[in-house]
């Protein structure tokens, strides 16, 4: 999963901390994050993939799967990335400190059925920020099964898999690749660590 994460790299110190703390439980739960704040330690595009991006008139959001804005300090894009997210139906989590108020305009967003589906509002505190994040992340996989798949993944195989694969999908509707994601997807329902593991990252 990638996740692009937003906040404004002029705030305070004590907020550059918690944009850092944000970044690491999104790395914990095995999130790629890219971001505008290039000083953190973020898995990012390369200068290739970004000049491809840039040929084909898309933009780096277009190949996430969900949007973290962290705007306790005002954030000057970040009207144009909502925007962008919601124009290419990708989730937002959007969070302030607890204390502080939503931006009108986007509580009249709210108001729009299809946008409350992708656009989350949340107040947080210090003791709740890492549930409100899981959760987040919960929902956006729950819709990566409605998605096309986005993130490429190289795999060399020897000649004997590539026979295997071949022999298992002759004949069937599905591709190579479409049964190893079907396979991947079955392990991961059948892995109890897997499971233990989620299930802590929401409770702790």
């Amino acid at each position: 999963m990638r996740i692009y994460f937003a906040a404004d790299n002029q705030a305070e110190e004590r907020l550059q901390k918690r944009f850092s703390d944000i970044i690491e439980v999104l790395s914990n739960a095995g999130v790629l994050v890219s971001s505008n704040l290039a000083d953190k330690n973020l898995v990012n595009f390369s200068s290739q993939d970004l000049e491809k991006i840039s040929q084909a008139g898309e933009t780096i959001l277009e190949k996430m799967d969900g949007l973290v804005i962290e705007e306790t300090k005002s954030l000057a894009e970040s009207g144009y990335l909502i925007a962008l997210a919601l124009a290419h139906k990708k989730p937002i989590l959007y969070l302030l400190e607890k204390g502080k108020t939503v931006n009108k305009n986007l509580l009249h967003l709210k108001n729009d059925k299809s946008i409350t589906k992708l656009l989350n509002l949340k107040n947080y505190t210090e003791k709740d920020l890492e549930q409100i994040i899981l959760e987040f992340l919960g929902e956006v996989e729950k819709g990566e099964g409605k998605q096309l798949p986005n993130i490429k993944f190289t795999l060399r195989v020897t000649s004997r898999i590539e026979r295997y694969l071949h022999w298992k999908t002759h004949n069937t509707k599905l591709s190579k690749a479409d049964f190893l994601r079907e396979l991947i997807k079955k392990l991961i329902d059948q892995d109890e660590d897997y499971k233990k593991f989620s299930n802590q990252r929401r409770e702790d």
